[in-house]
């Protein structure tokens, strides 16, 4: 019984570790080049940074002019990641999909809906 008790226990804490392990290395943390070619010199190229704090998501936007802002009401459900943003007295939401280390999804502001472009910057190991 004591055996049957123990292996319980163990097969439970293994799960619980690797659903947190599982959360912990989100496939959308980190830094993305972004494109979104129908928006305004200066705004239509920039970095995108996404970070988690416990299940908290939160990042910024940083444009090629070096401006940055941070993403408002970030979240990821499935593949699917939502943001709004405000940029010059405007708030501008921002859909994505998530595939691996590509971004495609629209960005909507008062100039209409334009798409958006995203590329993860993934560290390459030099030797």
């Amino acid at each position: 019984m004591k055996k049957l008790l123990l292996f319980t226990a163990f097969l439970v804490l293994s799960i619980v570790g690797s659903v947190v392990v599982a959360q912990s290395k989100n496939p959308v943390v980190g830094n993305w080049n972004y494109e979104v070619s129908q928006a305004p010199y200066g705004y239509d190229k920039g970095k995108i940074s996404l970070s988690q704090e416990k299940e908290v998501l939160k990042g910024d936007v940083v444009f090629q002019s070096g401006y940055s802002v941070a993403l408002q009401n970030v979240t990821l459900k499935n593949d699917t990641l939502r943001a709004g943003v405000f940029v010059d007295g405007e708030n501008v939401s921002i859909t994505a999909r998530v595939n691996k280390n590509n971004m495609t999804g629209t960005v909507n502001s008062s100039m209409g809906r334009m798409s958006l472009k995203a590329q993860k910057i993934v560290a390459t190991d030099k030797k």
